[in-house]
């Protein structure tokens, strides 16, 4: 096992899993997280795993999307655009894995989260999942390759209204709607992605690599000629004062619900 305190790796035979272990910030994405999935992806390069698995910890959230409390401080263009940048190139690098990789999606993926979970191969949730691409909600939009990749797996009307509405799907929606391959009672959810990680281990390595490097010729993961479009789109709109007054009013609900609970 290595850790790097925010990102998880562990092997279990050709299984290698990675978590992303921030449960009291809803494994957020922050700086830490960036550098640990590196490292995680650099030691499966290495490795001779046949599969890996990328999971959020605890059973409440996969991942929740950039940690907005480390990220209040970039508010200039260039520290915006370049951490978009940072991000997408792991996702890019992590679909770069010549294995396939599975997204247990163990809780809900919101916005960057379901970013994330698009990077991966295929993807099982628990029936009781929501994905959304809720950056819209936020005055932004998918930076990490996101629209590309939603794009490219449920056609362009159907991403564009995910997108631009911000709609939350769940359950078996999430396969009606090409989000996910499988959704499995939450009773035995961990238990249906183990031996589903399993059984792809054990596919002769070289089947599996050559059948995932058809695919990505066929539909391809990356999208280098779109990068600079999507990141410096982004960057304007995490700059506005729209996105700002939006977080705004998002922390304001927090507390008030927090108080709410508290009482």
């Amino acid at each position: 096992m290595t850790s790097t305190g925010s990102v998880v790796l562990t092997y279990d035979g050709d299984v290698a899993e990675i978590v992303i272990d921030r449960p009291e910030t809803r494994n957020a994405i922050s700086s830490a997280v960036m550098d640990g999935l590196e490292q995680s992806i650099s030691a499966i390069e290495g490795s001779a795993a046949g599969v890996v698995v990328l999971r959020g910890a605890g059973d409440r959230v996969f991942v929740s999307g950039g940690d907005l409390k480390e990220l209040a401080d970039v508010r200039d263009f260039e520290s915006a655009q370049a951490m978009a940048v940072r991000m997408r190139g792991i996702l890019d690098r992590l679909g770069r894995l010549p294995i396939p990789v599975v997204a247990a999606v163990n809780g809900d993926a919101y916005g960057g989260g379901g970013e994330v979970a698009l990077a991966c191969d295929v993807r099982i949730a628990a029936d009781d999942v929501r994905m959304g691409f809720t950056q819209v909600h936020l005055g932004i939009m998918p930076a990490w390759g996101g629209v590309e990749r939603l794009t490219g797996l449920i056609g362009r009307g159907r991403a564009v209204y995910l997108l631009a509405t911000g709609t939350v799907v769940t359950g078996g929606d999430l396969v009606t709607w090409g989000l996910a391959e499988e959704v499995v009672p939450r009773a035995s959810f961990e238990e249906r992605w183990r031996a589903l990680a399993r059984e792809l281990a054990e596919v002769p390595r070289d089947v599996l690599v050559g059948i995932k490097a058809v695919a990505n010729a066929t539909v391809p993961r990356e999208h280098p000629q779109t990068a600079d479009l999507a990141t410096t789109a982004f960057a304007r709109t995490w700059v506005s004062d729209g996105h700002w007054d939006a977080v705004a009013r998002q922390q304001e609900r927090r507390r008030v619900n927090a108080a709410h609970r508290g009482r």
